[in-house]
């Protein structure tokens, strides 16, 4: 997959990356009922992901997401959280989402991801940006349960589940507010400001670039990519004035 990760603006500063100054304290490896070839081909496509990104992540790092996808296809059986059945569809349609959330997001961030479903992407996203705090809000119980799950096997010590929705949230409370599938992207940048402390940020996910409008809605920071599938996407930053 040619992951094709670009900024359309501004570029990070150059120098050691910001997700890797936080390291997170993992216990002893977990492992879940998969066999070790999928587990090795989960992690083998998280690290090819990472370097397409250039997005450098530990081998650490790696496991624990891929360990996350197995989980995820492993509950997908019984309980609906993806529309993803196998792991290429996680790793090449998917996960690139988390990538781009990783780089959108600026360091030490609280970050709040509305109807995480399954978790994507925000909890490869936790995963990938240690030094984040983030709240996944989901109103379905059994969705609820399996997030709570992942997030203890995969060791995410500053995740937070929320059974819930929007209207339940503290306003002004975050500095990153995203949502992928719940709301289109112009009902979305109306609704996520009231959750976003002064210079927050909404995420916004789309297949075409999204016009920020009229004022005070500006776009701050923007990536376009493609999927294994090839089907383009486009991840913006929008800030508020």
């Amino acid at each position: 997959m040619d992951a094709l990760a670009r900024n359309a603006r501004g570029q990070h500063r150059r120098g050691a990356p910001l997700w890797e100054t936080h390291h997170a304290t993992v216990p002893p490896r977990h492992r879940v009922p998969y066999t070790a070839p999928v587990l090795d081909e989960a992690v083998a496509g998280v690290l090819k992901l990472s370097k397409e990104w250039a997005f450098p992540v530990s081998e650490e790092t790696c496991e624990r997401v891929a360990n996350y996808l197995t989980l995820l296809l492993q509950w997908n059986q019984r309980v609906n959280l993806t529309g993803a059945r196998e792991l290429r569809e996680l790793l090449g349609d998917h996960l690139p989402d988390s990538f781009a959330l990783a780089r959108l997001s600026p360091q030490g961030a609280s970050v709040v991801d509305i109807g995480s479903g399954g978790g994507l992407p925000s909890l490869p996203f936790a995963i990938l940006r240690p030094d984040c705090h983030v709240t996944m809000v989901e109103p379905r119980a059994k969705r609820i349960a399996f997030l709570n799950m992942a997030v203890r096997s995969c060791a995410c010590d500053f995740v937070k589940v929320v059974r819930g929705r929007l209207e339940d949230l503290p306003h002004s409370a975050y500095l990153v507010a995203a949502s992928r599938a719940t709301f289109s992207p112009q009902d979305w940048l109306q609704l996520a400001p009231e959750l976003l402390v002064s210079g927050g940020i909404a995420v916004v996910f789309a297949v075409d670039p999204v016009d920020a409008g009229p004022s005070p809605v500006r776009l701050v920071d923007s990536i376009q990519y493609r999927t294994a599938s090839g089907t383009p996407r486009w991840s913006g930053s929008f800030c508020f004035t």
